[in-house]
C-alpha cells in the first residue's frame, strides 16, 4: 500500500514525512480503521486536530548484539506511522502480536493493529504530549533482495 494518497487526506494535520517514503504491506482497507482509532483516541481528550502530527518514517531494525535480548520489533525493515501531539493516549505501554493481552488502548485496539499487520506498535507519554506509533512490515519490492 502506497501512504502518499493517505497522508494527502490527512493533511488538515501536521504531516511529516521522508521524501522516499516505502510502501506498506497491508492494504488501505485494513490500516485506515486503524489510523480512524488512534485519529480518535488523540481527539478524546480535547485536542484540536490541527494540533496534532502525523508522521510517516521508513525505520531499519538492526539484529542486535549478540549479548542483547532480541525484542521487539524483530529485525526488519518498516514503516512507522506515529500520531502525536498535546493528548493522552495512556501511560507508556508497548503491544505485539506475540504480547499477552492487557488493559490499556493497546490492548483495545489488538484487533484493529491485527487486521492492519501491525508488527510493534507503542505508547510515549513525555508530558504534555503523547504518541501512538505503530510499525508495519514494508513491502518487498521485486528489486530487492
Amino acid at each position: 500500500m502506497r501512504l502518499d494518497a493517505i497522508l494527502r487526506a490527512h493533511a488538515y494535520m501536521k504531516l511529516e514525512r521522508p521524501p522516499e517514503l516505502w510502501e506498506v504491506d497491508t492494504e488501505d482497507w485494513r490500516f485506515l480503521p486503524l489510523l480512524g482509532e488512534i485519529i480518535a483516541a488523540a481527539l478524546s481528550s480535547g485536542t484540536p486536530l490541527g494540533e496534532l502530527t502525523l508522521n510517516a518514517s521508513n525505520v531499519v531494525v538492526e539484529p542486535p548484539e549478540s549479548n542483547e535480548d532480541p525484542g521487539a520489533p524483530r529485525p526488519a525493515e518498516y514503516v512507522a506511522i506515529t500520531v502525536r501531539g498535546p493528548t493522552d493516549f495512556g501511560p507508556d505501554d508497548r503491544w505485539d502480536p506475540s504480547a499477552p493481552h492487557r488493559t490499556g488502548l493497546l490492548s483495545r485496539l489488538r484487533h484493529r493493529l491485527e487486521a492492519a499487520g501491525a508488527r510493534f506498535a507503542y505508547i510515549r507519554r513525555i508530558p504534555p504530549d503523547g504518541s501512538f506509533t505503530v510499525f508495519l512490515s514494508r513491502l518487498a519490492s521485486p528489486a530487492r533482495e
